[in-house]
C-alpha cells in the first residue's frame, strides 16, 4: 500500500549543513560559547541570533561527537597516480581507524573513485575533522562522508 513503515521510521536525520538555514549553525556556535562559560545573552549577541530562536532549537541541534558511531562510509575522488590510495590508508591507520571494506572503480579521466567503510570507534579527532584532513592530501580531489552508524 505504500507509505511509511512506522516501525523503521526514525526521528533523526544526517543532513549536510549547506541545506539548512544559517541559524542552526549559529545555535551550535552559541552552545560552544556556553561551554566556555559565557552567558546565553552574551553568546546570542556575539553570534547574532535572538535568544528566542536559540531556546527554540537548542535541544534539537547538536554537533556529532567523535563517538557518534562505530562505522562511517567515505567516498573519495583521487588523482590516478601511484601511491594515492596508499597515502590515504596510511593516514587512516595513523588515526587509529580500521578499514572494513574498500571499493575502487576503474579510473576514468585520471580520477579514481574509492569508497572506504571504516571503523572509527577509536578515532582520536571528530569525524568532521578527519574528513577535512583527508581532503588536504595532495592526491585527493574530493572526499565526502556518505554514512555514519
Amino acid at each position: 500500500m505504500g507509505g511509511i513503515d512506522n516501525k523503521t521510521n526514525n526521528e533523526y536525520y544526517v543532513i549536510h549543513k549547506k541545506v539548512l538555514p544559517d541559524y542552526f549553525e549559529k545555535v551550535i556556535k552559541i552552545k560552544d560559547l556556553l561551554l566556555e562559560g559565557k552567558s546565553v545573552s552574551t553568546s546570542c549577541k556575539e553570534i547574532g541570533l535572538s535568544r528566542s530562536t536559540f531556546y527554540k532549537y537548542k535541544n534539537y541541534v547538536n554537533r556529532p561527537s567523535i563517538k557518534v558511531g562505530k562505522k562511517i562510509i567515505l567516498s573519495l575522488k583521487l588523482k590516478d597516480e601511484p601511491g594515492s590510495l596508499s597515502r590515504i590508508l596510511n593516514y587512516v591507520a595513523k588515526r587509529k581507524t580500521n578499514v572494513l571494506a574498500i571499493n575502487q572503480e576503474v579510473p576514468i579521466h585520471e580520477i579514481a573513485f574509492v569508497t572506504l567503510t571504516l571503523d572509527v570507534f577509536k578515532l582520536d579527532i571528530t569525524v568532521e575533522d578527519f574528513v577535512e584532513e583527508i581532503k588536504l592530501e595532495n592526491s585527493v580531489v574530493d572526499a565526502m562522508l556518505i554514512a555514519v552508524e
